[in-house]
């Protein structure tokens, strides 16, 4: 299943995005010696190195605004109904081509050392424009980050021809701004045009900063049509800010002092619960990770084990409901985790993730924006939500039930996170 969205040429379309049912394995392409870095930071002093370049530790807070920076998973978005895009989009980015363009990606591994001495292992993507039409690139307009008066950003890229000749290759990016209400404003901020060769090279963009009236931006890449193969690779792009917290408490699954309500057997970690209120039983466990468990270079961390038996798919479920996250009306909010199938026969399960929303008495408001529902086989695989904006005062929490399929009904969670606003951490109920 593709997801097809409203798309403007210029200024991509910012409605938000469902993810595709069903996870699909990256496609691997042969030509991995090629690759592009984009690395946008404050202004100020840049040092480059595998921990400021990097992917943060799972399930933490972050200074890189992009969205999965790392390019995992394939639960990306194709823009528009006539788009014409083959491959895979990684999770919480998009791919169009519309009027006659014709776009490919292709995944890749990136091992340590490749970008720079001492760059991170990572994932890659290789955009190549096959046929151009009125708009054709790769941003992630469906998970934009905060762009504000007054900050300044400066970019900085590294960039080397896809091309299988490693022929010289044209491109620009862009950097459109949008208003609190995402609506465009007819500006982009940060537009710069290179041209990509057989080795690496940094470039810097232009600074941009933030005026009156930006609330948001993302990072847009184009090729141009120089008459090659027209093809980039895209890797590790960076927009270092103020911290992005992960919201969402105990990312690491540690202890066992959650709360438990109905037939729930085994470890419920600190600040969470586990509920069977029907005729299913649930059993929850914890699982150790090892470093690179997760993807290449990911740090060590657990996971939580969720089986449920005899379950109708509603009545069984893990969440943080005792520890609900809150949510302000001045920023636009996401989840993302890790999931795979624990079947033993690694059969693929699926689950529904939900993000109902609370009002400020903790009544529920029947509103859910962020659920979806994915389909996850024997491979850890990354997946977020839809984003979402909600009101002063409102909460939330990330709620995971199983889908009964006839046969053992179990998944793994790791590093869950819900995006949320620079500043420090606070739960709504006021603890850590």
């Amino acid at each position: 299943m593709r997801l097809r969205l409203g798309h403007q040429p210029g200024h991509p379309s910012q409605s938000p995005a469902r993810l595709q049912n069903g996870a699909r394995s990256p496609r691997t392409s042969a030509s991995a010696g090629n690759a592009v870095a984009f690395v946008l930071l404050l202004s100020g002093p840049w040092i480059c190195g595998a921990l400021q370049a990097g992917t943060p530790p799972v399930g933490a807070a972050d200074s890189n605004l992009v969205p999965n920076a790392s390019l995992q998973g394939t639960f990306g978005v194709y823009g528009v109904s006539n788009a014409t895009v083959t491959g895979e989009v990684p999770t919480l980015w998009r791919a169009f081509a519309i009027d006659g363009a014709v776009l490919d990606l292709q995944s890749m591994a990136l091992p340590a050392g490749t970008l720079f001495p001492g760059s991170p292992p990572t994932q890659a993507v290789e955009v190549t424009v096959s046929a151009f039409g009125a708009d054709q690139g790769f941003d992630h307009s469906n998970a934009v980050f905060p762009f504000r008066e007054g900050i300044s950003y400066t970019p900085r890229v590294y960039i080397r021809s896809g091309n299988s000749d490693n022929s010289a290759q044209s491109f620009f990016v862009s950097l459109p701004v949008f208003d609190s209400a995402l609506a465009f404003t007819g500006r982009d901020a940060g537009t710069f045009t290179g041209t990509a060769g057989a080795n690496w090279t940094e470039f810097t963009l232009p600074t941009a900063t933030g005026i009156a009236g930006d609330f948001y931006a993302h990072l847009a890449f184009r090729l141009v049509n120089d008459g090659g193969e027209n093809s980039i690779i895209v890797a590790l792009p960076t927009v270092r800010g103020p911290v992005v917290e992960n919201i969402a408490p105990n990312p690491g699954f540690v202890g066992s002092a959650g709360a438990v309500d109905g037939m729930v057997t085994g470890t419920v970690p600190n600040d969470w619960r586990g509920f069977a209120v029907g005729t299913g039983t649930l059993n929850l466990s914890s699982v150790a990770l090892p470093a690179g468990d997760l993807f290449p270079g990911s740090a060590g961390t657990r996971a939580v084990r969720m089986s449920v038996v005899n379950g109708d798919g509603t009545l069984e479920g893990f969440d943080h409901e005792v520890v609900r996250s809150p949510l302000t009306s001045q920023y636009r909010y996401w989840s993302e985790l890790y999931l795979r199938s624990g079947n033993a026969d690694m059969s693929p399960q699926n689950v529904t993730v939900s993000m109902p929303i609370f009002d400020a008495a903790g009544t529920f408001t029947g509103t859910n924006p962020g659920a979806f529902v994915v389909s996850v086989g024997p491979q850890w695989t990354f997946v977020a939500g839809p984003s979402f904006f909600a009101s002063d005062g409102e909460t939330t929490n990330l709620a995971f039930r199983i889908t009964p399929d006839g046969g053992e009904d179990t998944i793994l969670i790791a590093a869950p996170r819900i995006v949320g606003p620079p500043g420090p951490r606070i739960f709504a109920d006021g603890f850590e």
